[in-house]
């Protein structure tokens, strides 16, 4: 009898250190899974969000190739509109083809951090903007200040649909707020002189000799 106990507490005990294993490795997963990296994915490549330091937002866009000067030329807060207009729905739409989404962030401040890119090609200006909430990456893009610009992702890419020679095109403010601006900008009122028609030229207008 005595022998027949002692293997059924042997079992017992094993079956309890069993299930404290498991329930340990378990915590031990929900704790690393809680404090991992955030990530998102854009043409199926992963990149980090973590954003919280001077030195992790320079490292988001060395993840793409840019080098940035680490002062940044604007840093302030910005507040996500809580309806979109034609402007926020458009840059939405660059958001989401880069894995990420401003709708959860409706009406909510952020930070916005916008560097200047010193290696975009063919170049001369190249800003880089990030829309951070809660030290991670919620937005941004990559934008050139000239009137005649562009705005695409953070990969560089102008393959967006919202791009189009016939449509207003997204744009920053010196102080790195989003406008729209007009494909076809008013005349200032020059008339450009233009060439006469044949028919309308006078047959004396020739040199005879």
């Amino acid at each position: 009898m005595f022998v027949i106990s002692v293997k059924t507490k042997k079992r017992k005990m094993i079956a309890i250190l069993a299930a404290v294993l498991v329930v340990a490795t378990a915590a031990f997963a929900a704790v690393k899974l809680s404090h991992s990296a955030p990530t998102a994915s854009s043409g199926g490549k992963k990149y980090n969000l973590s954003a919280s330091t001077d030195e992790e937002r320079i490292a988001f866009f060395q993840q793409f190739g840019w080098k940035v000067n680490p002062s940044p030329v604007v840093a302030g807060e910005v507040t996500i509109p809580q309806k979109f207009d034609d402007t926020y729905t458009r840059y939405n739409n660059i958001q989401q083809e880069q894995g990420l989404d401003l709708t959860p962030y409706a009406g909510k401040t952020c930070r916005q951090w916008v560097y200047e890119i010193t290696n975009y090609p063919e170049q001369e200006i190249m800003r880089g903007t990030l829309l951070v909430y809660g030290g991670r990456v919620i937005g941004g893009d990559l934008c050139t200040p000239a009137l005649d610009g562009f705005m695409t992702g953070f990969g560089g890419q102008v393959n967006s649909k919202d791009y189009s020679a016939n449509e207003p095109t997204l744009a920053r403010e010196n102080d790195g707020s989003l406008t729209m601006e007009s494909a076809n900008p008013v005349s200032s009122g020059v008339v450009e002189a233009k060439p006469k028609a044949s028919s309308e030229i006078p047959a004396n207008a020739w040199p005879t000799d």
